[in-house]
């Protein structure tokens, strides 16, 4: 039988144990408005595929928006960042199943971009065929380190090359350009999570008359573009200043 300690205190409560130690959950984050977003369905949609891909128990839709209701209602403040965690319990290193899920609802007052958006590039290289990209995993760290080399360097963000030197995403966001009546961005599969405004904004485009066209890119087909944009459900659409390639 496991025991933990925690700043020498023996820790009760061990149901944040697997998630710290491993990693081990998925998690959606959105804006609230004074109201659900619109597209919350598909957030539950790719909060119940993570889960799977984890073999988390999955919890119902009505859970899922029961929790985020009881914490909102408890927050003075309506317009918020709100991010749910969802992660299982236990320590064995790989149990085919956890015995329980816990649902973990974040908030604080949603505060807008305030800066220019600019990017660089990453240092490292993901792989297209890692599942974890195609999630929204706790197991964040590559992203943050992507965001933080970004960060130190002046730049909002930085593009996310694959194993062929093909663009994928941000480490928040998927990436756009648009050249004449064309829309651009990367196909899924060259690792790159498949965000619920992206597809918003692939429907929309197409709606307006563009050409969408998804597929495999490196940084030279970025370079000539009328516009390059981000998108992602906290911010929505923000368009890019510069892209330093």
């Amino acid at each position: 039988m496991e025991r933990y300690f925690l700043n020498t205190e023996h820790l009760d409560d061990e149901k944040f144990v697997r998630v710290i130690s491993y990693g081990e959950g998925v998690f959606e984050t959105f804006r609230y408005n004074g109201k659900f977003p619109k597209h919350l369905d598909k957030h539950y949609e790719r909060l119940v595929k993570g889960l799977k891909t984890l073999k988390i128990p999955v919890i119902s839709k009505e859970d899922f928006t029961y929790n985020i209701s009881k914490a909102v209602e408890n927050f003075d403040e309506k317009d918020l960042y709100v991010k749910v965690i969802v992660f299982g319990e236990g320590m064995s290193y790989y149990p085919l199943m956890s015995l329980k899920t816990n649902v973990l609802v974040i908030l604080k007052p949603y505060k807008p971009i305030d800066e220019d958006i600019t990017l660089t590039v990453a240092p490292f290289r993901v792989h297209s065929s890692d599942p974890l990209l195609r999630i929204k995993s706790t197991n964040y760290l590559r992203n943050i380190l992507v965001k933080r080399y970004a960060r130190e360097r002046g730049y909002f963000d930085a593009i996310i090359l694959n194993e062929n030197e093909e663009i994928t995403e941000t480490s928040s966001a998927n990436i756009y350009w648009i050249k004449g009546r064309y829309l651009y961005t990367p196909s899924v599969d060259c690792g790159l999570l498949p965000g619920v405004s992206r597809s918003v904004v692939i429907e929309n485009a197409k709606n307006e008359g563009f050409t969408v066209v998804e597929g495999r890119f490196s940084l030279k087909d970025i370079k000539n573009a009328d516009f390059v944009f981000l998108s992602n459900a906290l911010h929505g659409v923000m368009r890019v200043k510069n892209v330093d390639i």
